[in-house]
């Protein structure tokens, strides 16, 4: 018996040391928000964030990200619904995934600028964009901000045009534009 317990305890500490090699960032959902604003009639700005936020980033930089679309929230409950439903097919293509990889030797002497190319999936396709950000590591804490916002087009995504057609439908036929400003700031904890 006593042979028994120094192997379970060198055991524990060989798996255990595995884990906190293993360690990785994990996103804070609450400390994390990805925005973007649609655009009608040319200067009506309309904001909304995207919830159901979920990801990591382990220590050699590689993330993973995800969004949920049926979370958006406009603050206008009708125009959450008809984002849904007739613009971005959400019950068909409820979630938006982010790849990619960052430098972590960048972030050595503290707070860096830098742009991260992400690979970002979304209505059944995918789309290189590149991300300028800031970056800053504090204690077992890593956030990352947007510097300026991206410009996303749906079509790129392959969103018909005829889906903002019948978005733009539900309020009088006023043109909304393809193209929204998307801005994130992620806060991942170690």
């Amino acid at each position: 018996m006593s042979k028994v317990v120094p192997s379970f305890t060198l055991a524990l500490a060989v798996f255990s040391s595995q884990l906190f090699a293993a360690d990785k960032y994990q996103l804070e959902p609450n400390l994390s928000s990805v925005s973007f604003a649609t655009i009608k009639n040319q200067f009506v700005v309309e904001p909304a964030t995207v919830g159901g936020l979920q990801g990591e980033i382990d220590e050699s930089g590689q993330f993973q990200l995800s969004a949920d679309l049926t979370s958006i929230s406009t603050a206008v409950p009708i125009r959450d619904t008809r984002l849904n439903e007739l613009y971005f097919e959400s019950a068909n293509h409820p979630v938006i995934k982010v790849s990619g990889s960052v430098d972590w030797n960048a972030l050595s002497s503290g707070p860096k600028n830098m742009v991260v190319p992400a690979e970002v999936s979304m209505f059944g396709n995918s789309k290189r964009i590149d991300f300028p950000v800031v970056m800053v590591q504090a204690g077992d804490y890593l956030t990352v901000s947007s510097v300026s916002p991206v410009i996303v087009n749906g079509g790129d995504f392959g969103i018909p045009a005829e889906n903002l057609a019948k978005l733009a439908e539900t309020v009088g036929g006023i043109p909304i534009s393809p193209q929204v400003p998307l801005s994130i700031t992620l806060t991942f904890k170690k």
